[in-house]
């Protein structure tokens, strides 16, 4: 069924910021033919193998059918899931992901990445990725999905920005670490004042501690090891002689409570760290705690010593920050 940009806008109703969505996915161009809604007939086990709790999975094949019968919002899913698709093999963020309305959205962009699922599928094979590696970086989405729930008790997804990295070709998770394809950026001129040469626009892998437990120092090792095989092999035009990390992980804080050996500080000396670093209350609070910055801090487990030196250290009005720093691999 045909339908046209006003009807979805008119779907949409008058809110500013998606009018301006619209407006970005309506420039973006209409999707192929290849570009589906996904149906119920495969969903359910697209979205088990993509780690969704199942009672979570319930409800998003649940509400497939509303999908289908409601062309403004297949008309929005395919125009979404275009959008990545036609930047597949990219690494950089694409476009705007606005929060939207519960009455349809909670899900929505759960749709998009079940639609985007068989490109993205199609791309790690063309690229000769392990099935196991690409399942399990893919299943950043049920994380997602998980974390929403854990967060505020409802259905839902988090951060879909960061899951479109993953459908887009950019970011895999090799044991656990998860690395992304990128370049230097800002963090050049501190490895410039290290003696080595370097420029922005250098290659260099993202690093990211996946929340799946213990940052076990022999793990991290295996991680490192296999990125650096990995990305010869399947990116073989891309050379990797650097990584960055810009994480809660890297605030030199933490040393003032956690002892030298513990995983954490191990995993932050790898790093040269850079004075650079961004406010980090809210990431700490929410990688922690699955918690929010205006969460009562007196409700907030005290079990691990990590959790007591988050929590004290804020009730002393100190601040967390999100570190910054670069490795040669």
């Amino acid at each position: 069924m045909y339908i046209g940009v006003e009807e979805v806008a008119g779907f949409l109703g008058d809110d500013p910021a998606l009018a301006m969505w619209l407006g970005e996915l309506q420039r973006a161009g209409g999707p192929r033919d290849e570009v589906d809604v996904p149906v119920a007939d495969t969903g359910l086990t697209h979205l088990l193998r993509l780690g969704v709790p199942a009672q979570d999975a319930a409800e998003i094949v649940a509400g497939l059918s509303e999908l289908q019968r409601n062309p403004a919002l297949s008309w929005l899913v395919r125009r979404c899931a275009q959008r990545t698709v036609a930047d597949m093999g990219g690494f950089r963020p694409g476009g705007s992901w606005p929060a939207l309305p519960d009455a349809w959205g909670r899900y929505f962009y759960v749709y998009v990445f079940l639609a985007v699922l068989p490109h993205v599928r199609a791309y790690h094979q063309q690229r000769g990725i392990p099935d196991d590696i690409s399942w399990a970086t893919l299943a950043a989405l049920g994380s997602a999905v998980e974390s929403h729930r854990q967060r505020l008790g409802t259905g839902g997804m988090d951060a879909p920005f960061w899951i479109d990295l993953h459908f887009r070709g950019g970011i895999y998770l090799l044991g656990r670490l998860g690395f992304n394809r990128g370049d230097l950026g800002f963090l050049a001129p501190a490895v410039q004042a290290a003696g080595l040469p370097a420029h922005e626009s250098d290659p260099a892998l993202g690093v990211h501690a996946a929340p799946t437990g213990p940052l076990d120092p022999v793990a991290c090792d295996a991680s490192f090891a296999l990125a650096t095989e990995f990305f010869a092999r399947h990116f073989p035009e891309e050379t990797y002689r650097l990584a960055r990390c810009g994480s809660w992980i890297l605030d030199e804080q933490l040393t003032e409570y956690l002892p030298a050996d513990s995983n954490i500080i191990r995993f932050q000396r790898r790093f040269h760290l850079t004075p650079e670093t961004h406010d980090g209350d809210a990431d700490i609070l929410s990688r922690i705690f699955q918690a929010s910055p205006d969460t009562d801090l007196a409700t907030l487990p005290r079990r691990t010593t990590l959790q007591r030196a988050v929590i004290d250290h804020l009730r002393a009005g100190r601040h967390w920050n999100i570190g910054f720093g670069w490795l040669e691999l």
